[in-house]
């Protein structure tokens, strides 16, 4: 499971380095990242800690 703050990388999908957890959803399938300015969504088995 991730916290916020967490720094992340995405192991599928395109890559786009370090990223930064801001956010979880309630059931915690997907994980709210920032990256460049950018916020996305990924599914959280897609990422893995960095």
């Amino acid at each position: 499971m991730f916290s916020i703050d967490d720094r992340v990388v995405a192991t599928k999908g395109i890559e786009l380095g370090t990223m930064v957890v801001t956010g979880l959803s309630a059931g915690g399938f997907y994980v709210h990242v920032t990256v460049d300015g950018m916020t996305l969504t990924y599914p959280a088995q897609d990422l893995k800690k960095a």
